[in-house]
């Protein structure tokens, strides 16, 4: 039998647009800058958009697999594939972490401690912090999602194998989960460590569901003319700003996985001037980057603040007034030094992303496909049409 198909996949180029955009938000989120950026409620509630990459996430995976895992070798291969995506990056990032807490524990600070505890690293490793081992974030924060998109990868694949994507399922998912997400979490849709696998499920369920859609009205993806298209475009691009800037942490942002399937269903049409905008070199860039962005940028947070102080010799730390009356320490002593921060800090991530990309996501995505090819493994699924 053939090896499995390592061809370039297909992608849906204005989709990957979003991806990169909503990483780039969730930097920002992530960054306390002395600047009117924190105070911009679109900037404060973006950990939101995470929902946005379950949604897709769901939707491209079982656009590629859905007819694939019918058999354990198609578990396998789909697997493997997943894991060469997902784990070289963070195994990376984790390891850069442990690396400075061993250099501040050099230096007499306090180190391996709270969420950086020693006995976090081995739920690191086995990707399980995001299944409510923990009271907390633990080490690479954001990496709670992918430990939680892992195993939703493994609900999806048995689920697929033993019964069949049913739309009855989809259902009640999309029933059910928004309910138990509302009576367990105390923060809205903003449930990580404790609650974050229902949130992942609930919006992999929703771009399962928008995939099912896409596959089955083929005549209606595109129903409309280039103008309409775009104002459609439009209107979805302006009601997500708007949604993610009002909802917060109420009950409103349990909604926020169907308005982003949503926006999953009209730009998978690619039909309007604002995919063509979103499949452009620069978005196209962001979008290739996007895993790397997500995962690598509390590095920089983490490590710019120090570093630009000791470049600096002074203290850049400014106590800074919320409109709910709270203080929270932002960096830089002014307006114009908190918003150059910002800058610095997302251009300080897309220079290590690019980087990674290259040196690390590549590589373990290649990894991954040769031992697909092994001989053993020859009668695997073939590789998909597009990666996710």
């Amino acid at each position: 039998m053939p090896p499995p198909d390592t061809r370039t996949p297909i992608r849906f180029e204005a989709l990957d647009g979003w991806r990169g955009l909503c990483a780039c938000f969730v930097v920002l989120f992530h960054f306390h800058g002395y600047s009117p950026l924190y105070s911009s409620s679109l900037i404060r509630n973006s950990y939101l958009f995470v929902d946005f990459f379950f949604v897709l996430s769901g939707f491209v995976i079982a656009y590629n697999y859905a007819s694939r895992l019918d058999s354990w070798q198609g578990v396998k291969a789909f697997f493997i594939l997943r894991l060469g995506r997902l784990y070289p990056l963070h195994l990376a990032v984790l390891l850069a972490f442990v690396a400075y807490e061993t250099l501040r524990l050099t230096m007499g600070q306090p180190a391996f401690t709270g969420e950086t505890r020693p006995s976090a690293v081995i739920t690191n490793l086995l990707l399980l912090q995001g299944l409510g081992i923990h009271d907390s974030l633990t080490w690479n924060g954001p990496s709670w999602s992918i430990s939680t998109e892992l195993w939703t990868y493994v609900l999806f694949a048995l689920v697929c194998l033993w019964f069949g994507m049913r739309d009855w399922m989809l259902v009640a998912a999309a029933f059910v989960l928004p309910l138990l997400l509302f009576l367990l979490s105390k923060s809205g849709m903003d449930t990580t460590f404790d609650w974050g696998y229902l949130r992942c499920v609930l919006g992999f369920a929703l771009g399962v569901a928008c995939w099912r859609v896409y596959s089955l009205a083929p005549a209606t993806r595109r129903p409309l003319g280039t103008a309409a298209m775009t104002m459609l475009e439009l209107a979805i691009v302006l009601a997500v700003a708007a949604f993610v800037s009002a909802a917060g942490t109420s009950p409103l942002s349990f909604m926020a996985p169907f308005v982003f399937a949503a926006a999953v269903l009209i730009f998978s049409a690619e039909g309007g001037l604002v995919s063509r905008l979103f499949r452009g070199r620069v978005m196209s860039w962001l979008g290739m980057l996007s895993y790397s962005i997500y995962l690598t940028h509390l590095l920089v947070v983490t490590l710019a603040p120090p570093i630009i102080k000791r470049l600096m010799g002074k203290e850049l730390w400014t106590a800074m007034p919320l409109p709910n009356g709270q203080w929270v320490m932002a960096f830089g002593r002014n307006d114009l030094e908190g918003t150059l921060f910002y800058g610095v800090a997302l251009a300080a991530t897309l220079a290590l992303s690019a980087l990674t990309y290259r040196w690390v996501e590549v590589p373990g995505r290649e990894l991954s496909r040769k031992w697909l090819r092994r001989p053993r493994l020859n009668a695997a699924a073939a590789k998909p049409q597009q990666q996710s």
